[in-house]
């Protein structure tokens, strides 16, 4: 028996009290966003959390969960933007988006990247640009406006690739000590002139009692000039081996020896075209490994494989500085910016 067509009467009924709060276009967009989001993190066994409360600029976090299900503790602010006009102005690359001065200056403080996502809600495709990493970069200031890249399609993004500002690298993780001091000494640069290992860079580089590590041109250079002297190799210069310093910062951090900021590294790398240069503190992963470097010194020591170093060890700090050279003319320059400063400051004001 077919149902009976509802009355007229029954229709109206069905209208809504215009008192009533209305449930916009505009908020089912935007739980369609956060939508795509939840279904990608489950796509790639990644964890998604929603911000319950106070959202202001960050929609939720992905972490990273590695192959073996493991959760990684590494984080990425996520900001979802849903529907057809953020895609009105195209690029060659993408598009344009046009963040508000508070979120540009709150994605860049932010202190995990920060992911802002358009979302289609008519293809039903996303695309993502890591917000605070452009907002850092050097160019940042010339443009009022992020450009998604077209190449940043979402669902076709390894999770991986979202978290590399993060510092997750696509390394295997060296779990043994003893393991990682021999990764140590044997990973050398394949350049007969620069005849340098992961362990002099990061026995060279130690300082500040052990507790942080230099990195800088300079400490493979001098590595590569003393053992090129040490070993009379009469080579002609020296080759520098720009991949191999930037494969030691990446085993740095894959190895979690030492807190680098890898999202500034990564300005240095790709938008300056330079090594990075910086001073990390080391992680007590990374004061283990000082600790164990020491410890197989002394064993080589005992068995007459090298001699006592009376006092000097291989894992022991160094002392950085500026050098002056770079600097001192500009001390009277310096000068003579706080002088003028306090004559400017002590000028009377004029009544307006």
């Amino acid at each position: 028996m077919l149902a009976p067509v509802p009355s007229p009467q029954i229709r109206l009924s069905l209208m809504s009290d215009p008192s009533l709060p209305k449930v916009t276009h505009a908020y089912s967009q935007e739980r369609r966003g956060v939508a795509a989001i939840q279904s990608y993190a489950a796509n790639h066994l990644q964890i998604w959390r929603e911000t319950a409360t106070a959202d202001v600029g960050i929609d939720g976090q992905l972490e990273f969960v590695y192959p073996d299900e493991t959760a990684s503790g590494r984080l990425v602010g996520v900001q979802v933007k849903a529907g057809p006009s953020y895609f009105k102005h195209q690029t060659e690359r993408g598009w344009k988006f046009y963040p508000e001065a508070k979120h540009r200056t709150y994605w860049e403080l932010y202190p995990v990247p920060a992911l802002v996502i358009l979302h289609d809600t008519e293809a039903k495709t996303s695309y993502w640009v890591d917000a605070r990493q452009a907002l850092r970069s050097p160019n940042s200031f010339e443009a009022a406006y992020l450009e998604v890249p077209r190449l940043n399609h979402l669902e076709a993004t390894p999770p991986l690739k979202l978290f590399e500002t993060a510092g997750l690298q696509d390394e295997a993780f060296i779990v043994a000590m003893d393991d990682l001091v021999t990764a140590l000494v044997t990973r050398v640069s394949p350049n007969g002139s620069f005849p340098v290992s992961f362990l002099d860079l990061f026995a060279g580089g130690l300082t500040n009692i052990c507790r942080s590590i230099y990195f800088g041109a300079d400490v493979g250079i001098n590595a590569a000039e003393a053992t090129l002297d040490i070993l009379d190799r009469a080579e002609f210069g020296v080759g520098f081996e720009h991949d191999f310093m930037w494969a030691f910062v990446r085993f740095l951090v894959a190895q979690n020896l030492a807190d680098v900021d890898m999202a500034d590294c990564l300005i240095d790398w790709n938008d300056r075209q330079m090594l990075p240069h910086f001073v990390a503190p080391l992680t007590s992963r990374g004061r283990q490994l000082v600790d164990a470097l020491q410890a197989r010194e002394g064993e080589f020591i005992r068995d007459g494989l090298m001699p006592d170093g009376g006092g000097s060890l291989v894992a022991q700090e160094g002392f950085f500085g500026m050098q002056l050279e770079s600097y001192y003319k500009r001390l009277p320059r310096i000068l003579g910016f706080r002088m003028a400063s306090r004559k400017t400051a002590a000028k009377p004001t004029e009544a307006g």
